[in-house]
């Protein structure tokens, strides 16, 4: 029951994410009169189909694996390279590749964009229905033999500031502690007794997800703050917290990129689906709020300048669009496959480091 808990939670989540990702690219097609052929939600074996006024044969698949859109003059479903096949001059004009750069730039940026505004649309409507919940940095508890402990945060201390910027509630005190550079020391203000403290302790890798941690449990038997706010503020709060999330994404890939963080600690599809069950078991609003968190990651890592993904597609542009003409078709097949083997690579390896301790969490090894 709980595997099945476990797979149903990440293709719904997977689902989503990826029926938004294509509808942008959808939508902006349409709006660049670009010709849209197919609109699948999954892979594999057509279960049914139905085909529009505009042309577009809507499709659900066998596999429920996320989907895709094919537009006209593409070679395949990844829209990857041109198709071969004759078309009319009339048809020509409402392929993808016979459109000015601007619009094709459009059509791709518009997938991770609609990944971004599909959180920001959770995140708002949470806020404006449940609230904004505020647990006070507040140490309920220090862990035996911790960093916190050999720091010498004591039970009750309030959390301030860490290295000199504000925290606001024990959610900004973890979010800071996770993006600080592993292995360098951080700065602590801590009120205690009325009188605010500085002290400093190094952030140590600690559980199965390898993050930083200090070892400090937040106090839940304050009373917790819920926050509303109106629809405009909502949607002004959840654009900030898109925003930060995606720059401790940034800092996190950096930190990774120069050593200062294990590559042990990105998860793969495995992962995700380990922490997709956590969130189903967790009720509806983790299962949400998780699904917002995916969003944004699906957005971020397209817009990444990586060959076969969006980013990827975007500096092609680019480079077209200062060089006045596209890159030639053998270099762009080779990035392509540059691309490709980077992508199964980072898939291999997410993917051996995160099946046994999937297997070993499962069935208690």
């Amino acid at each position: 029951m709980t595997m099945l808990l476990y797979l149903l939670s990440f293709i719904v989540i997977l689902s989503l994410v990826v029926i938004v990702h294509e509808g942008g690219h959808f939508m902006m097609a349409r709006l660049c009169g670009v010709q849209v052929e197919a609109f699948s939600v999954g892979f594999g074996k057509k279960l049914l189909s139905r085909k529009d006024k505009h042309g577009t044969e809507w499709r659900l698949c066998a596999i429920p694996m996320g989907g895709y859109v094919q537009m006209l003059g593409d070679a395949d479903a990844a829209s990857a390279q041109k198709s071969t096949k004759k078309l009319s001059p009339e048809q020509e004009k409402k392929t993808f590749y016979a459109q000015p750069v601007y619009k094709r730039a459009a059509i791709i940026f518009a997938g991770p964009f609609m990944n971004y505004v599909f959180a920001v649309l959770i995140f708002a409507l949470v806020l404006a229905t449940v609230g904004y919940i505020r647990v006070p940095a507040k140490a309920g508890d220090v862990l035996p033999d911790s960093v916190a402990e050999q720091a010498g945060i004591l039970k009750g201390d309030t959390f301030v500031a860490v290295n000199g910027k504000p925290i606001a509630d024990f959610t900004d005190l973890k979010r800071a502690i996770v993006v600080s550079t592993y292995g360098k020391t951080i700065d602590l203000t801590i009120e205690r007794d009325g009188k605010l403290i500085h002290l400093q302790a190094t952030p140590k890798l600690v559980g199965e997800d390898k993050m930083p941690q200090l070892g400090v449990v937040a106090d839940m038997n304050v009373e917790l703050t819920y926050e509303r706010y109106n629809p405009i503020e909502a949607v002004g709060k959840a654009v900030q917290m898109v925003w930060q999330i995606n720059t401790d994404t940034l800092i996190y890939l950096k930190q990774i990129i120069t050593g200062q963080r294990s590559a042990s600690e990105l998860r793969g599809p495995v992962g995700i689906a380990e922490a997709s069950g956590d969130a189903a078991k967790g009720g509806w609003f983790m299962f949400v709020l998780f699904l917002a968190q995916v969003s944004i990651g699906i957005g971020f890592v397209n817009l990444l300048p990586v060959p076969i993904l969006d980013g990827g597609h975007l500096a092609f542009m680019a480079y077209e669009a200062v060089a006045r003409k596209p890159a030639s078709e053998k270099v762009q097949e080779a990035l392509l496959k540059v691309g490709m083997v980077l992508l199964l690579a980072l898939f291999v390896f997410t993917l051996f480091k995160d099946i046994p301790r999937v297997i070993g969490r499962v069935f208690g090894l």
